[in-house]
């Protein structure tokens, strides 16, 4: 959520803020928050407990430190639903590290998959484990490193590797799926393209 975006578009309608575009704004964002907790835990009200929301100790209107909240607000609510699951990440990491490397490299996801990955998140959350959802929104969304991960999580870095080649192989093949049934039905075209991002 860039500030300078939102102001434009508010700006498009109106010259002031009113009171519904905050609360538009600020329920979009909340929203987010919530999307990315129970995409990674799969329970309501866990993910509820792990929102860590910036929209609540906010006291400057400067779009820097906004943004800042926002970014780091988002970063806390993963930290905190992984707290919860520490222990079934710990379980899960060696059955990675013993299955065999994969050579190929994995980009951070595309605007594409990232779209896909919204649309689908039930689909695509029953399909990986959680050890890969983690993976998956911390390399894949969040860019950082494998490295970078296996430290967050307590894990190896080859099971981190491992863990998120399955899991953008399995957005991959949603893709190739998603493509396909476009190509059957240009209607679709529409539903995809409009898909909002959370």
């Amino acid at each position: 959520m860039k500030l300078p975006t939102i102001l434009e578009k508010i700006l498009g309608i109106h010259r002031y803020a009113t009171a519904d575009d905050i609360r538009n704004v600020f329920g979009e964002y909340h929203n987010a928050l919530h999307w990315f907790a129970f995409f990674l835990i799969g329970d309501e009200k866990l993910a509820d407990a792990c929102i860590v929301d910036a929209c609540s100790i906010a006291q400057t209107q400067t779009p820097f430190f906004h943004e800042w909240l926002v970014h780091w607000a988002a970063r806390a609510t993963v930290q905190c639903a992984f707290q919860s699951q520490r222990a079934r990440i710990a379980e899960l990491a060696p059955g990675y590290e013993q299955s065999e490397p994969d050579q190929e490299e994995r980009p951070p996801l595309a605007t594409e998959y990232f779209r896909l990955l919204v649309t689908n998140s039930e689909d695509i959350h029953a399909r990986l484990d959680m050890l890969c959802r983690f993976v998956l929104i911390l390399r894949g969304l969040a860019k950082d490193s494998y490295d970078e991960v296996a430290a967050q999580l307590g894990i190896s870095r080859s099971a981190v590797k491992r863990a998120y080649c399955i899991a953008f192989d399995t957005l991959d093949t949603c893709l190739l799926r998603t493509r396909s049934s476009l190509d059957q039905d240009p209607h679709n075209l529409l539903v995809f393209e409009r898909s909002p991002a959370p």
